[in-house]
């Protein structure tokens, strides 16, 4: 990875474009207002002088394009469930408090889409960047390398991040559910998620599921959702899985939400939860104390996510931050209820 600018260095210059791609400053200028007005060769070489630098332009006027705006850039991966909406509504409370706005971007768990975000919120000289996880495309990585704005990458935990980390291991989650089930005597198991290409979280919750089960002698089936979600998919996925592994004793799923599909089809199907089947998700959102039975989940730290995310960030921006407290790993809680 490559190491980032320090704070309060200067940002990479529209001079230092000119110079590596051998053009003039002002052919650079023009080449990002009106590029077609510059020919193919030169656009070429500025394009690969803009990504090799990580160069952005500054989209603030005048005098103030040298100095850092109240905003801070928060990416989430969606923002059509409660996951991610506690945690961005517990965040900007605490930066509006201190004068700051937050401008929020929805990835989509696409990457290509989050590099755009980050480029187009960087060019504003935003406060600071939050991202969601650490997974980012090779050019966003060299876009923040060259940039000295503070980061906090959270919602994950278990890597030395871009700045600042404040999260939790995924890998644990999916650990704690196996051992819980495995405790309940089951051994052969399924997980049951969204699609890993989208959902990489996901992805580290099934290993840490799998590997606690098939390390105590069991076995896990892996089914994935083809893109959201939706009921009516789980519902045919969770038959298939029965019909091929009528075997199976406990379904772990990558979040509550897939976890109430499978609940649904089980009850259509009436097979009994958790008699016939050990049922639990990931998230405890509100829902799962009033399904029949209440389900088990993860709780994760939404609002606690939040909160110390402002405050590092806030600590940063004045200086008052040590190199000793800027990842956290806040944990998480196993919430055992009767569908286990």
């Amino acid at each position: 990875m490559a190491k980032r600018r320090r704070r309060g260095s200067q940002r990479v210059t529209m001079g230092e474009v000119a110079r590596l791609a051998d053009v003039s400053p002002s052919t650079v200028s023009l080449y990002l207002r009106r590029p077609d007005e510059v020919s193919p060769g030169r656009a070429e070489k500025i394009q690969a002088a803009i990504d090799r630098l990580g160069y952005l332009p500054n989209t603030m006027a005048g005098g103030l394009a040298s100095s850092r705006s109240n905003v801070i850039g928060v990416l989430v991966p969606t923002i059509t469930n409660s996951f991610f909406s506690e945690t961005l509504e517990t965040l900007e409370r605490h930066l509006r408090s201190a004068g700051y706005q937050l401008l929020i971007g929805n990835t989509e768990f696409d990457d290509s889409r989050e590099e755009e975000l980050i480029r187009s919120i960087l060019s504003w000289n935003p406060a600071g960047l939050v991202l969601t996880g650490f997974l980012h495309t090779r050019k966003s990585l060299s876009v923040l390398a060259n940039n000295d704005t503070p980061i906090v990458e959270m919602w994950d935990y278990g890597q030395p991040g871009l700045d600042m980390v404040v999260g939790f291991s995924h890998h644990t989650c999916g650990r704690l559910v196996a051992e819980h089930m495995l405790r309940q005597g089951r051994r052969r198991m399924a997980f049951v998620s969204t699609n890993f290409q989208r959902d990489v979280r996901a992805r580290d919750r099934y290993h840490g599921f799998r590997e606690t089960v098939e390390a105590a002698g069991g076995t896990v089936k892996l089914r994935e959702l083809s893109g959201r979600s939706h009921a009516e998919e789980t519902g045919r996925l969770t038959r298939a899985l029965m019909q091929d592994h009528p075997e199976i004793e406990a379904i772990a799923c990558s979040n509550d939400m897939v976890a109430l599909g499978v609940l649904c089809e089980c009850q259509r199907q009436k097979w009994d939860i958790p008699g016939r089947i050990a049922l639990a998700g990931f998230g405890n959102l509100d829902f799962t104390t009033s399904t029949v039975p209440p389900l088990t989940t993860i709780e994760p730290p939404r609002r606690e996510i939040g909160r110390h995310t402002a405050r590092l960030l806030l600590a940063s921006l004045a200086s008052e931050l040590p190199e000793a407290e800027k990842r956290l790993d806040l944990g998480v809680r196993l919430v055992e209820r009767e569908s286990v």
